[in-house]
């Protein structure tokens, strides 16, 4: 057994060796060009794409793995020049496209991907792009680098490739344990979630990121990606005739309703976890469950009818702080090369002289949303790293009330302008919350009811305490939940209500006049970007498709997404349509003539420039 698990170890430290000589070339080649950093972040550069390094060690390590294990039953030397060969094969091409990634850097910014491969596969293209020198020097070198690690896994790869001399049930056992161990590195370790690029984010400025991931597992990671995008999904129309009926969507002159005193407040924006509007009485919801929140809509303007485009939390992060729908069957925050090409609030206020933090109590490796905050351009970000473990739950991280107070304490030193966004996660499933509650049930009803008590009691304290802060009175608070829930009503998937979510604007910058009132416009929670610029008088013309919610002549509706259908919502009417075999899953009323033909152009559009950005 120790035999085999050497051979492994053998193979992940040479690997290992492999990926840091080219991230250490990667950081003085970018060094050299930008400047940006300094000598004294290589350390960090090496240890935060540590992990990556492993899980593309792990892919790679799969026929090596195989080779190895058949060579335990059947020695042969054929199978043995076999497994040189592709340690060979292995060598060559990850130094191709390590190289090559340097160039692609310099020149696009971007990690190599499925764009820059197909660049890559034209010659001409890449001998009209460099000189000769540059050309025929690049190859030489790259032809000595292949041929020291050749040699280099020649001295500690190859001799590690012997048989067991252990019995045939330990041999077997060793061979278990050797593909177990491949999985784990594959995924990057024993955690909930497999690894992402965001395990490799650590720094405010990007480029360092960018040296940290491990190219080799950016590009299969993107390739993947786009092969899922491979065909003609979601085109109904004409591209003119789509583009027509979405824009006509947007079309109206503003009528702005004018509810900020002035035009630079503090802006705060807190962000529930799975918080319908079943658990809001005056959305028509269980009463009891959220009290706080009720004392907070006489205080504020409430929009009564207000949807989640996408019913999970990354889907929501894109929705609200870059006005930017979920799409079916993807995740925008999942592709960081995208999530760069979007705006955000974060930066659109940081132009304006506004300082910007995020605060969350959970994994900022959750789907990618480290590199996406980073990608917004947060000057500060606390999340379950920065906690104490007494004050995190048992799954996902800290509670709410920890989160809340650590934002709180924080504001107050704050340079203002600043503009904040807290997302709470204490009624996420499993609904773990640290206090005893009215509701004691040990149904997943009375659990999430719970949860959203506990949360509701802990933003009513933030606000106690918020209020009597100097900073108050010129800060506009905006309340929204991330997406819905089944509970505690039963919802239906398919149904309008279980995408029905509460989005109040509050705090001390309100004009007193607005204060209890209730907005009845349809609309989405990617429209606040635009209702936000718009009541600070910036330019919201990056926000395409966010539609500003106090604008008296605008079209209300709402988008639900989901793979296999489409959700649409109206002042009159609400429905959802399979896309196959084409039927309505869900109309309300029974009676209603759905514009399916707007709702399905819509999706085409959006799903377009999705594969564009």
């Amino acid at each position: 057994m120790f035999q085999t698990l050497k051979t492994g170890l053998r193979f992940t430290i040479f690997w290992m060796l492999f990926f840091s000589f080219f991230r250490v070339v990667f950081f003085f080649f970018i060094l050299n060009d930008t400047g940006t950093f300094s000598l004294h972040d290589l350390p960090s550069v090496l240890l935060n794409g540590l992990r990556l390094d492993i899980s593309s060690t792990g892919y790679l390590m799969v026929i090596p793995v195989a080779l190895y294990c058949l060579f335990q039953f059947f020695p042969s030397a054929v199978i043995k020049n076999i497994f040189r060969g592709y340690n060979f094969l292995l060598i060559t091409v990850c130094s191709i496209l390590l190289s090559s990634n340097l160039f692609v850097y310099r020149s696009w910014g971007t990690l190599i991907n499925f764009r820059a491969l197909s660049f890559i596969s034209d010659p001409s293209a890449i001998t009209a792009s460099v000189g000769n020198f540059e050309l025929f020097g690049s190859i030489a070198i790259l032809a000595v680098i292949v041929f020291i690690f050749y040699r280099l896994s020649e001295k500690i790869i190859t001799p590690a490739f012997v048989t067991n001399s252990s019995k045939t049930v330990r041999m077997i056992f060793s061979v278990l344990v050797l593909l177990a161990i491949n999985i784990i590195m594959i995924r990057g370790g024993l955690q909930m979630l497999p690894v992402n690029e965001s395990i490799a984010t650590f720094s405010s400025n990007q480029q360092l990121n960018h040296i940290a991931i491990n190219p080799v597992w950016h590009l299969g990671h993107n390739l993947n990606q786009v092969k899922s995008e491979q065909g003609k999904m979601f085109q109904f129309y004409d591209k003119s005739f789509a583009e027509n009926k979405v824009k006509a969507l947007y079309e109206p002159s503003e009528n702005l309703i004018a509810v900020v005193k002035n035009n630079r407040p503090n802006v705060v924006i807190i962000m529930i976890e799975s918080y319908t509007a079943d658990v809001i009485a005056s959305l028509g919801g269980v009463k009891g469950v959220a009290p706080n929140f009720e004392k907070l809509i006489h205080d504020g303007v409430l929009f009564r009818r207000v949807f989640s485009s996408g019913a999970r939390t990354d889907q929501a992060f894109v929705s609200v702080l870059s006005g930017f729908p979920a799409q079916p069957d993807k995740s925008v925050m999942r592709y960081p090369d995208k999530t760069a090409h979007l705006p955000s609030l974060s930066n659109e206020l940081k132009k304006q002289g506004y300082f910007t933090s995020f605060y969350y109590g959970g994994d900022l490796d959750f789907s990618n949303l480290n590199s996406y905050l980073n990608n917004c351009g947060f000057q500060k970000i606390i999340s379950k790293s920065d906690f104490k473990k007494s004050q995190l739950g048992a799954k996902w991280g800290a509670h709410d009330e920890y989160v809340l107070n650590r934002q709180l304490s924080d504001l107050n030193s704050m340079q203002q302008p600043f503009f904040s966004m807290l997302m709470t996660l204490s009624s996420h499933e499993p609904f773990d919350v640290p206090v005893q509650t009215p509701f004691k049930g040990s149904s997943m009803n009375e659990k999430y009811k719970a949860s959203a008590w506990y949360t509701d009691q802990c933003i009513g304290k933030y606000f106690e305490e918020a209020k009597k802060q100097p900073w108050y009175a010129n800060t506009l608070y905006i309340v929204v939940a991330d997406h819905g829930c089944r509970e505690p009503k039963g919802r239906s998937y398919y149904s309008h209500h279980i995408r029905h979510i509460p989005l109040l604007i509050t705090g001390g910058a309100l004009k007193d006049i607005y204060r209890g009132t209730v907005v009845d416009y349809t609309g989405s929670q990617h429209d606040i970007a635009a209702t936000l610029l718009r009541q600070l008088h910036l330019n919201d013309s990056a926000f395409v498709w966010s539609n500003n919610l106090l604008n008296r002549n605008r079209h209300n509706f709402a988008y639900l997404c989901m793979d296999d259908a489409i959700g649409w919502v109206t002042d009159s009417c609400s429905f959802v349509y399979e896309y196959e075999p084409q039927k309505f899953i869900y109309k309300r009323p029974y009676s209603a003539i759905p514009d399916t033909v707007t709702a399905k152009s819509f999706v085409q559009q959006l799903y377009q420039q999705f594969l564009k950005l």
